[in-house]
């Protein structure tokens, strides 16, 4: 007699959970993940474990597994892009499944989360887990105030995300792995007078923390950044570095999960990129030349989004629907093809660089 063909579910059944754990802990593509949860009960179990999705957001984040998330207004359509490819290929294209939350929009984003409003959802795009939050506080006659601003960051003291909302004099707190809301005043009296004269950029998480740069409309520059110290729950202002001048502008993002500052005097050509390390100090990471306007302008109206891992720099114009790629070995910015289709209708409501993460706990 010939020998028994060992059948694929025989295989899966005899790996031991260890060695199977690390085999798939390397794949890449969550969308293929959550197809191998179907092919036996072991793998399901495995994959579906939170011990797997940390270890696994772990290794994305290691090596760089982002992509770019698209939001277009005139379908409500999230296009996912490949961040490294050359053209921005499409990965996949999808409608948020509840049709309520088909006008919402992208707030922040952290790891593989996005923070959305109207309503305030919390989205994994990459698995379509989805949690709705309902802030208790600052509802007035039945009408829900509006934050000031707001962030999402992860504690991993804790191993827990967390939700900012913060308005004049107070901030509300959500913990997703708790399911609740806390409330606490500020402490720091100069951010209670910053909320009063002016406005702050969209969250910035890095290090267990969430950045916002501040912009005065009387001085009519922006002029401070306050942060959220993930450990302590606390309002903190972080001082401005030394290479800041009284006429630079300046934005603030996440770059290789650090966070970076981006900038310059408002009447050059030239912009500089800076990155905080782990001990708080900045470091020069390099300068984008040749901009097509004024550093002052396009600061205002164009926001860097990431970093390939080829150390091109992608950025997003907020008033015109476009996509630049910037080479900095040929010091060219060029607009990406896929925003000359999007320019083409103002189609582009927002973009984000989300990884690629199985991580989501409601």
């Amino acid at each position: 007699m010939g020998k028994k063909k060992l059948a694929f579910d025989d295989v899966a059944y005899i790996l031991p959970s260890d060695i199977l754990f690390l085999i798939l802990i390397k794949v890449p593509s969550v969308k293929s993940l959550l197809r191998f949860k179907s092919i036996s009960k072991s793998w399901n179990i495995i994959i579906s474990d939170n011990e797997f999705k940390r270890s696994h957001r772990h290794q994305s984040k290691a090596l760089g597994r982002e992509k770019l998330v698209l939001h277009k207004s005139s379908t409500d359509e999230f296009e996912f892009r490949d961040l490294e490819s050359s053209q921005l290929v499409m990965m996949a294209k999808e409608v948020f499944t509840p049709e309520k939350f088909r006008k919402a929009i992208v707030l922040s984003s952290c790891d593989g989360l996005l923070l959305l409003k109207n309503p305030t959802v919390l989205w994994n795009p990459s698995t379509g887990e989805y949690q709705t939050l309902t802030c208790p506080y600052f509802n007035y006659k039945g009408k829900v105030s509006v934050p000031n601003a707001c962030g999402l960051c992860y504690d991993s003291s804790v191993d827990d995300y967390k939700v900012i909302l913060i308005y004049k004099s107070s901030y509300a707190l959500y913990s997703p792995n708790n399911d609740c809301w806390a409330k606490k005043q500020i402490s720091l009296r100069g951010i209670v007078t910053l909320l009063q004269n002016g406005y702050f950029s969209q969250g910035t998480n890095a290090n267990g923390c969430v950045f916002w740069s501040y912009y005065d409309r009387v001085v009519g520059v922006t002029s401070t950044i306050i942060y959220f110290d993930g450990k302590s729950d606390e309002l903190k202002e972080l001082p401005l570095p030394d290479f800041v001048r009284e006429d630079d502008w300046f934005g603030l993002t996440t770059l290789k999960s650090c966070l970076s500052f981006y900038g310059g005097n408002d009447k050059s050509l030239v912009l500089d990129i800076w990155t905080m390390e782990c001990h708080g100090s900045w470091k020069w990471l390099m300068n984008v030349c040749n901009l097509p306007c004024i550093c002052e302008k396009f600061i205002e109206d164009i926001v860097l989004l990431g970093c390939r891992r080829n150390g091109e720099i992608v950025f997003q114009g907020l008033k015109t629907s476009q996509l630049f790629i910037y080479n900095p070995s040929q010091q060219l910015l060029t607009e990406t093809q896929i925003s000359k289709d999007f320019s083409k209708n103002g189609d582009l409501l927002t973009a984000s660089v989300c990884l690629d993460s199985l991580y989501f706990k409601s």
